[in-house]
């Protein structure tokens, strides 16, 4: 029998669609939603706003098709849906707790440019930082740059989108800018990096899985020469993400990944219930 690409009878344009929309609904975004008060709201609920519209409009949910949600502080359900009209219901069918991660930080210069400009790569860092299972954003506003009118409602959706998109069971914590000294202050984990181009590579990436980390991210100028005596007076110790300067947001990301290499699968709690 000829090929299609050999002169066999091309599939209609309805066929080619009715194929399109199945791969869409196998293969689109993932079935994770994102449920704050997941904890309260009992086995069986209505799924209303943002998250119904998610459901419905991008994961295409159908009767009796499952998703697993999280409220983004380690509980997580198995949702089995009910009915989609005239409104989403879902049961829940198991729960399960999922321990916190082990903490890393990154306290983040404001990268380059202004204005839209500096938005657009903020962005970028928020929704890697959150994929990549990083604990905390912080923003720090230096000598040389100080972060713009914050985005927060645009953050929250960025770190949501993470959340989704990498299923974790806890969602990225947004903090506000705050100074440098301050945010040191605020800074408890053991191990400090601070990215430098000068400094020598991680040794070894000799780092315990379970060891809480932060590091220190310059603006897109640099840290001053004050501001890098009192990070080092601070412990944090230079760190060379890559043999050549990287730009603020692609550092912070670097940085994230090195983390995310060497932690081990946050697994789920073998008490799982099911409802």
């Amino acid at each position: 029998m000829p090929s299609e690409a050999e002169g066999g009878a091309a599939p209609s344009a309805g066929r080619l669609g009715r194929r399109a929309g199945a791969a869409a609904h196998g293969a689109g975004a993932p079935s994770f939603l994102y449920l704050p008060a997941l904890r309260e709201m009992g086995q069986r609920f209505t799924l209303e706003g943002d998250e119904a519209h998610y459901a419905l409009r991008v994961v295409r949910l159908r009767e009796s098709e499952r998703a697993t949600a999280s409220d983004g502080a380690g509980f997580v359900a198995v949702l089995r849906v009910e009915h989609v009209k005239p409104d989403l219901t879902v049961v829940v069918e198991s729960t399960s707790e999922h321990p916190r991660p082990v903490a890393s930080r990154v306290l983040c210069g404001a990268p380059e440019g202004a204005g839209a400009h500096v938005s657009g790569r903020a962005d970028w860092v928020v929704e890697k930082l959150g994929e990549l299972g990083v604990t905390a954003f912080q923003p720090i506003d230096t000598e040389r740059a100080r972060w713009p009118v914050p985005r927060n409602e645009r953050w929250e959706r960025l770190a949501i989108a993470a959340l989704r998109q990498s299923r974790s069971a806890w969602r990225l914590e947004l903090l506000p800018a705050a100074g440098l000294v301050e945010a040191m202050a605020a800074a408890r984990e053991r191990t400090r990096w601070l990215a430098d181009a000068s400094g020598p590579a991680p040794p070894d990436l000799a780092l315990p899985p379970d060891e809480p980390c932060v590091a220190a991210i310059g603006p897109s100028a640099g840290f001053t020469d004050p501001e890098r005596k009192a990070l080092r007076g601070g412990g944090f110790a230079p760190i060379r993400l890559a043999p050549h300067r990287l730009r603020t947001e692609t550092a912070a990301i670097a940085v994230a990944a090195l983390w995310a290499a060497r932690r081990s699968p946050v697994g789920v709690d073998r008490s799982a219930r099911q409802a």
